[in-house]
Order: structure tokens, then sequence, then C-alpha cells
């Protein structure tokens, strides 16, 4: 099991669009991708203090994987690249292409508790 956090930035007035856009991939791949364990959207928690200051608009992906192949049949999937096309003009770009910042972890110890589970929405 692999896990990646990535973090991309939401252009300047676009808040509202590219949340609404964010939950239809995040229903889009619990729906269609079976293989994709856990795929988290966040965004920063204004209501406490954090360091440094995350930027306002950023979005912060917390997604696990089996392994490396898992990630890379969800990144070049028909889900992630369909709804990329349809949206990407909601985020910051370079070249074309999303902006994102990203690390992989390597679990060492933990635990995930049953109510961290978030129930389907259907």
């Amino acid at each position: 099991m692999i896990t990646i956090i990535a973090k991309w930035s939401i252009l300047e007035g676009k808040t509202k669009e590219a949340l609404a856009a964010l939950k239809i991939l995040e229903q889009e791949v619990r729906d269609k991708e079976p293989f994709v364990p856990m795929y988290t959207i966040n965004t920063p928690n204004r209501k406490l203090t954090s360091f440094p200051t995350p930027p306002a608009l950023e979005v912060i992906f917390v997604s696990a994987f089996d392994d490396f192949a898992a990630f890379e049949k969800h990144l070049n999937g028909p889900v992630f690249q369909g709804w990329l096309k349809k949206y990407i003009n909601l985020f910051l770009t370079n070249n074309g292409n999303l902006f994102v910042v990203s690390e992989w972890l390597e679990r060492q110890y933990g635990y995930i508790r049953p109510q961290m589970v978030t129930p389907p929405a259907h």
C-alpha cells in the first residue's frame, strides 16, 4: 500500500466551481474505480492555526493505492483524464499541465478506525 499527498491550487474566483467539480471527481473515483481504496479531497481549515499558513486556495489530496501501477491506472484512466479535460481551467497549470506538488508516503505504523470511513452519500 502506498499513499500520496498531492496539492493543487484553485484559481482566484473559481472556488465554488472547483469544489463542485472536485465533488464530482470524488464520486466518479468512488463509483468507477474500485481499485482505489482511499481518496480524500481536503481544503485548509481556517478555524485552526496551521504552520506555515497554507494558501487559501489550496486543495490537498490524501489517497492510497495498492501499488504505483494502481496509481498510474487512476492517473491515466478515463475517470481522471475525462474529468481533467473538463475542469482543468479551474486550477493552476504550468505549460498546460495541472500544477501539482506531491509527496509519496510509506506507512511505517498506524491504523484507521472504522468511524473514519465516510459512508456513501447515495
